[in-house]
């Protein structure tokens, strides 16, 4: 004989879960509290200097060469980046970009970017992958010195 109020049940307490699951997600309960948090390597404060090399290698026409960068890196992934001269700090944020040691530098204007990233000792080498603005990638692209 069938037993017609057990598929109910089990109906009833499929729904239950999804709802539990969906409003704890939809809450960040169960989603990972620092998601797009940098990795650590990168926090910190790094200096750099744009060379001729750089502006020829990039094609960058808005970045004088000689200008020092200083860049600093939060643990929440917000990023700013100055140098002297060069008026007010680009602000913005430094996000992963899905693989290992890849991320999107999203400071000052936001196109489309991924540069790959190592640190050694006390040294941060950013790598570009894909960039279309060249000034970006002529203060970025190249070695790091924390500071």
């Amino acid at each position: 004989m069938s037993r017609p109020w057990r598929n109910r049940v089990g109906w009833v307490i499929a729904a239950v879960l999804t709802t539990t699951l969906v409003a704890l997600l939809a809450d960040g309960i169960a989603a990972p509290a620092s998601a797009n948090a940098v990795p650590a390597k990168l926090v910190g404060q790094w200096t750099r200097t744009v060379t001729t090399a750089d502006l020829k290698r990039t094609g960058a026409t808005g970045i004088p060469a000689g200008s020092v960068w200083t860049l600093t890196v939060k643990k929440s992934g917000a990023a700013s980046v100055r140098a002297p001269g060069q008026g007010a700090p680009f602000s913005g944020k430094i996000v992963p970009a899905g693989a290992a040691n890849r991320v999107h530098i999203n400071v000052g204007v936001i196109f489309p970017n991924v540069y790959k990233w190592r640190v050694s000792g006390r040294q941060l080498t950013f790598t570009r992958i894909s960039e279309l603005l060249p000034d970006r990638a002529a203060v970025f692209w190249g070695v790091w010195k924390r500071k």
